[in-house]
């Protein structure tokens, strides 16, 4: 999930310092001078935007960390998964999956979550569904 955030916020800030860089040119600046101002100003952006990210997982919860690596798993893409939380970082997992595999995976992705101390996993297998 913080990768796709990077990439749309790097996106985001390139464009958007280059029409900045630009739009302050003066007519003695060269083109070298221009885009080491537009250079600067991406990376100073960047560095804030990655902040924010940061300050935004610490402030997530250890539910939500669980549910934002099982969501965005492709392994689990078909899977049905209720997450809870419970005291001590005890994580319980119900639901369904496609395959022993998916299953293996959801616990191993919980269990290997910060913060997460135990996942109690009481997921099912859910029958194929090929015709």
């Amino acid at each position: 999930m913080s990768r796709i955030l990077m990439r749309a916020a790097f996106c985001i800030v390139l464009v958007s310092t280059g029409f900045v860089a630009f739009g302050q040119q003066k007519d003695s600046d060269s083109i070298g001078d221009r885009v080491d101002r537009g250079v600067r100003a991406v990376e100073s952006r960047l560095r804030e935007t990655w902040g924010d990210v940061k300050k935004a997982t610490h402030r997530m919860t250890v539910q939500g960390r669980v549910y934002a690596r099982v969501y965005w798993d492709k392994a689990l893409a078909d899977s049905t998964i209720q997450i809870e939380s419970k005291d001590k970082g005890v994580i319980l997992l119900k639901g369904s999956v496609s395959s022993p595999e998916a299953r293996r995976r959801a616990v191993e992705l919980s269990d290997s979550t910060v913060g997460v101390n135990e996942t109690i996993d009481q997921l099912g297998i859910a029958p194929n569904k090929e015709k």
